[in-house]
């Protein structure tokens, strides 16, 4: 097998991946130019808590998924269909779940029972949609998640354009053209992921999925909680203790380097199956050759992002920002943003091909004690300093998690 990560199928991945962070981008920017500073603190932090059911997903489903999957490849066996059935069940519940989560928040913050029904839908849908792209990257079905992306990028930013250009940019519209793109990319996915997800899915029962979650969801689960506290524990204390208002800004910076987020996110969908291949017949080599090639394309990915963020900050800032009283606060944490990003980049690589060793338990240690540093800094430098600077926790728990996974990633052999 290559250790090459395929060209046509990465570029076609960070293809899908770019054009979900070009309609991030343009969404936030509509909303800067036509709503308050509040809603677009809102929307962002919405978006936070969206990358965090993805997360959920990932962990409690897309990783022991891809084991069971692979049972299943060159097999008819009907308990491993059970097993993997199993999962689109627990998917189900998930959505649930983290719609509940979303309209809570939405109602928290606006007193809007129609408002918080919408982003309700939003959440359900979306999470539905990020799972069957997990499930269609891992049973090498990459295709149709460039199409599905690609659908619900055109629809989001064709609805964005022409929300904006008739003055009717709102929290209300937004969150009904995203759950309305998602809906619509959703079928793109394709019948072999629809047809169990929606009829074999609900006599499967939860045996398959607990399974997998002893084995290695909840290690996973403990990895992304942790990871969470450790990327954007700023996210949830700015905004419950200062509002979206002060989140805005921040939320700004951080929209400046989602690209390399998402393209961080889609590679590593691509290459966790790919070095799992590898690492299961024993090619360890290999695999740690193929992880050389996969972090430079990050490195590289993660520099190009800089330059264009750079170019926004030092040309464009007052057509990006209009609020002049926090540009200095937007300032400050693109910078930190940057730094934390591009470490993020590099252990995001080891991170991934630990998950393909089947080291989840490893894993969620680590992100155990960085979260222990992380979130103590986070708070303190909001007693000490403005909202802006508490990144300067996230920063440090990035550097310490890089080190860390560096020292399991030597150890396997």
């Amino acid at each position: 097998m290559s250790t090459k990560l395929p060209f046509k199928r990465a570029i076609a991945a960070i293809g899908g991946s770019a054009g979900m962070a070009l309609t991030s981008l343009v969404l936030a920017l509509c909303l800067m130019q036509q709503a308050s500073v509040e809603a677009y603190g809102l929307f962002a932090f919405l978006l936070i808590t969206q990358a965090l059911a993805n997360g959920f997903s990932n962990a409690m489903l897309g990783s022991p998924l891809l084991i069971a999957l692979s049972e299943l490849e060159g097999s008819d066996n009907d308990d491993a269909k059970a097993k993997v059935h199993s999962f689109m069940l627990a998917n189900v519940l998930l959505c649930l779940v983290f719609a509940v989560i979303q309209a809570s928040i939405v109602y928290s913050f606006t007193k809007a029972p129609w408002l918080s029904s919408i982003y309700a839908f939003s959440a359900f849908i979306t999470t539905l949609r990020w799972f069957g792209r997990s499930y269609c990257n891992n049973s090498h079905q990459h295709s149709k998640v460039v199409i599905s992306d690609a659908c619900y990028s055109a629809l989001s930013l064709v609805g964005a354009c022409a929300l904006f250009f008739t003055q009717n940019v709102s929290l209300e519209s937004f969150g009904i053209l995203t759950a309305a793109a998602a809906l619509l990319a959703t079928p793109l996915l394709g019948s072999r992921y629809l047809k169990p997800q929606f009829t074999s899915a609900f006599r499967a029962g939860f045996k398959g999925f607990r399974e997998g979650w002893n084995k290695q969801g909840k290690h996973a689960l403990v990895g992304v909680l942790t990871t969470e506290g450790t990327l954007n524990s700023h996210s949830y204390m700015v905004t419950f203790f200062f509002g979206p208002a002060a989140f805005a800004p921040i939320a700004a910076a951080g929209l400046l380097f989602r690209p390399v987020m998402v393209v961080l996110t889609s590679l590593a969908q691509i290459e966790r199956p790919r070095l799992r291949q590898l690492l299961s017949k024993g090619f360890v080599a290999e695999a740690k050759i193929s992880l050389v090639r996969y972090r430079a394309v990050n490195a590289v990915f993660w520099f190009l992002n800089c330059i264009i963020a750079a170019i926004v900050l030092l040309f464009f800032i007052d057509l990006y920002w209009k609020d002049s009283q926090s540009v200095h606060a937007l300032l400050w944490a693109a910078l930190l943003f940057a730094l934390i990003r591009g470490s993020r980049s590099l252990s995001s690589t080891y991170s991934v091909f630990l998950q393909a060793a089947d080291q989840f338990k490893a894993l969620s240690l680590v992100t155990v004690k960085t979260s222990l540093l992380t979130i103590p800094l986070v708070f303190i430098s909001l007693q000490l300093f403005e909202p802006s600077f508490s990144l300067i926790g996230i920063l440090m728990g990035e550097l310490v998690a890089f080190s860390l996974l560096v020292r399991l990633y030597r150890g396997v052999k």
